[in-house]
């Protein structure tokens, strides 16, 4: 049923079912400044933060990031029942902690493997489980004299243009820069952190950090091509694991990785890890078809978009 819960009773329902800030109740806000119609529904034992998302001619889908979280099957009645009063709803897309009989999606939303560090260890352990060349270019960037500092609202637009020169060099798509300024207006200071790393007084380096229940995520990250002898990236995110300590935090999640070495994300993957850690897996993402002629023509349209790229 549609959640009737407080932020607080949400939020703590979110963290005893192990969720993360993407089924939290300041999420939702964000994806509403986002312009997205957002649905709680919850149970006894379950939550599930959905989001509508828009396909063609007036049609969409129900996406719930990390979630439903607790009781699943349960998690899935509701946005059942909302799909026979709404007929444009599709499917609803769902990425729960165990996996489900049902159709895999045709493309994954979020990482089917994040990196994750125990940053309850001292400081001295987690710098030795680090790769030495990472502890060397932390070093390295400490002796060279990079500063890092935490970011306020003015900062965004340096943020913004460090994620602008990373994506032109690496060849990706960057959200609008509205969703950066209105993820900072939703989920800062209290559940977000921007970090900047400088040198001369000059930025090379920032990311943007979530923090929710025991965990702070690393979720966007831009760098220059310039001084990079310098080695801003290690000691930005020496920083940050040091900040999650601060925060009495169990993890510091670095995101998602990939094991295969042809993979993009190769050389990010080889970074992420050479700071110590661990791999967390999930089940990945599901469909549950409310309306099959109109899913088999969104997975058609699909398919015909990547055969034209």
């Amino acid at each position: 049923m549609l959640s009737n819960l407080t932020e607080q009773a949400w939020d703590q329902k979110v963290v005893d079912l192990g969720g993360s800030i993407l089924q939290s109740w300041v999420w939702g806000e964000f994806q509403a400044a986002l312009g997205f119609k957002i649905h709680r529904f919850s149970g006894p034992d379950f939550v599930n933060l959905a989001i509508e998302t828009p396909l063609i001619i007036g049609k969409k889908y129900l996406y719930s990031p990390r979630g439903p979280l607790g009781d699943v099957e349960a998690g899935l009645v509701d946005p059942q029942k909302l799909s026979e009063t709404d007929s444009d709803i599709v499917f609803a897309r769902v990425e729960p902690n165990v996996p489900l009989s049902l159709p895999r999606a045709v493309k994954d939303v979020q990482p089917a493997v994040n990196w994750m560090l125990d940053v309850e260890k001292r400081e001295e352990d987690l710098l030795i489980n680090m790769k030495p060349k990472h502890r060397y270019n932390i070093n390295l960037a400490q002796r060279r004299g990079v500063v890092v500092r935490e970011g306020n609202k003015e900062d965004l637009l340096i943020f913004w243009k460090l994620l602008l020169e990373t994506a032109g060099r690496n060849k990706f798509k960057l959200h609008p820069q509205n969703y950066y300024w209105q993820l900072w207006e939703k989920l800062g200071p209290e559940h977000a952190k921007l970090l900047i790393a400088e040198y001369q007084g000059k930025p090379l380096s920032g990311v943007l950090l979530t923090i929710f229940s025991d965990t702070v995520t690393y979720l966007h990250g831009g760098s220059s091509a310039a001084n990079k002898d310098v080695m801003a990236p290690y000691l930005l995110h020496w920083e940050g694991i040091k900040l999650a300590k601060r925060l009495g935090m169990k993890n510091y999640d670095f995101g998602g990785v990939s094991s295969d070495p042809r993979h993009h994300w190769a050389g990010i993957t080889r970074f992420k890890k050479g700071f110590g850690g661990f791999e967390v897996a999930y089940p990945g993402a599901f469909d549950l078809v409310f309306a099959p002629m109109w899913y088999q023509a969104y997975k058609q349209a699909r398919l015909l978009r990547k055969i034209i790229r």
